[in-house]
């Protein structure tokens, strides 16, 4: 009777968790596809194809719902990063690389998104809070890339300052294109900021930069 007991609770633990996973997906989906003014708690219950009741139940408000889609963006956002790498492979040149692996990953609709999630909560102190943890929680994985890209610099004097530099210049690229689609214009920036870090790289930092940079929660709070 027990053991019958234990696996209806593990058959409903597992539906329960079906349903999270459905529910969150389908709020990803929707704030990549169609934005955050879209994403509404009804528009996401439609998406998903469950119950009103089932919604609230796991996500009792939508800042809460907002907030809990950041861990799947920045796995999106980790694993664009790991296919721009793939395709910049024959690029030797370690700081083109890695500035441009960024540029492309943070160009992509999943960081668009997280950045858009940003620009709404600075007027939601409910959704502020909530994405300020979520965002200290999911952001080592992206730490953790963007280290790996500039790694092979570490030893230089200006390594923390280059890659911390790096992460806001390439975030305000990926602004910048929403509303401009000039090309050519882009990549001469980058150009100009490549060459501006092979000067960089070898001046001593005039302050200390914490090396866990790309931090949003903390850009959030500040």
């Amino acid at each position: 009777m027990a053991a019958k007991a234990k696996s209806g609770l593990s058959v409903r633990a597992s539906q329960q968790e079906a349903t999270y996973r459905r529910i969150l997906n389908a709020a990803v989906a929707s704030l990549v596809e169609e934005g955050t003014a879209a994403t509404t708690t009804v528009a996401v219950q439609h998406r998903a194809g469950v119950s009103r009741g089932a919604l609230l139940h796991h996500f009792p408000t939508h800042a809460e719902l907002l907030a809990a889609t950041i861990d799947e963006l920045v796995r999106r956002n980790e694993s664009a990063a790991r296919e721009a790498l793939a395709s910049h492979a024959d690029d030797v040149d370690p700081i083109d690389r890695a500035t441009r692996v960024l540029a492309e990953a943070f160009a992509q609709p999943a960081y668009l998104a997280e950045l858009e999630l940003w620009a709404v909560a600075r007027t939601d102190p409910q959704l502020r809070a909530g994405l300020r943890a979520a965002e200290s929680r999911a952001r080592r994985d992206l730490d953790r890339v963007v280290s790996d890209l500039f790694g092979s610099l570490r030893e230089r004097p200006g390594y923390a300052t280059v890659v911390a530099l790096t992460t806001e210049f390439v975030r305000g690229l990926a602004l910048a294109g929403v509303l401009r689609s000039n090309r050519a214009r882009r990549n001469r920036l980058l150009d100009e900021w490549i060459w501006a870090i092979r000067i960089l790289l070898d001046q001593k930092p005039i302050a200390s930069i914490p090396l866990n940079i790309s931090k949003p929660g903390r850009a959030i709070n500040d």
